[in-house]
């Protein structure tokens, strides 16, 4: 009788833990998914930066060109970052699961946490871990365009680069703790809004 009363207790208090588990991960979520849409903007400005630069060079107008063509790459990675940890999350990466594409939901999310754990987020922590380097130096040397003509402070979007690896690392966190709450929370599977596996997008 004890023993069982004692399971049912530990069954409610892991239940108890997954659901905040679960909740830390939304909130992972809507932050990565905050800066992914909030970086729209910079579509813009990057589409008018290329204008600028397309229509200098064409129509010979004196204009610092290599600025806006510094810009355009510089303004490429910044949208790139931010849609990096975001894009794992709702699975828009490249991936092919071509061999898991008729397993079941749970074998699936089985595999996902076995490779969150063993291998995306060791590898991505020694990168992240490097890459504060990278960036620090490129900051204290107060790094600028190899080009007299270019832009200043590339340390800034080395930084942007940089943020976003850490984004990565939170999303396979965020991703990583829905799979624990579906497998051994007893949460359901729409719960935890969890789409992994073979993806195919229509386009």
């Amino acid at each position: 009788m004890r023993r069982g009363v004692a399971v049912v207790v530990g069954v409610y208090r892991l239940g108890g833990i997954m659901t905040n588990v679960l909740a830390c991960s939304r909130s992972i979520k809507h932050f990565l998914e905050k800066i992914a849409f909030g970086s729209g903007w910079l579509l813009v400005v990057l589409m008018a930066v290329t204008c600028i630069d397309i229509f200098g060079r064409k129509l010979g107008i004196p204009i610092p060109l290599t600025k806006f063509q510094e810009l355009e790459w510089h303004l490429h990675t910044a949208v790139f970052s931010a849609w990096m940890g975001y894009n794992y999350l709702i699975n828009a990466h490249p991936r092919v699961d071509s061999y898991t594409e008729h397993f079941s939901y749970r074998k699936k999310a089985w595999i996902e946490l076995t490779g969150c754990l063993l291998f995306a987020l060791p590898y991505m922590l020694v990168l992240g871990h490097y890459s504060i380097d990278f960036f620090w130096t490129s900051f204290i040397q107060a790094e600028r365009s190899e080009n007299s003509l270019g832009l200043d402070a590339r340390w800034l979007i080395k930084g942007i680069f940089v943020a976003g690896l850490w984004m990565i690392i939170l999303a396979i966190l965020s991703v990583a703790m829905r799979l624990m709450a579906y497998l051994f929370g007893s949460v359901d599977q729409s719960a935890i809004d969890l789409d992994i596996g073979h993806n195919e997008l229509e386009v």
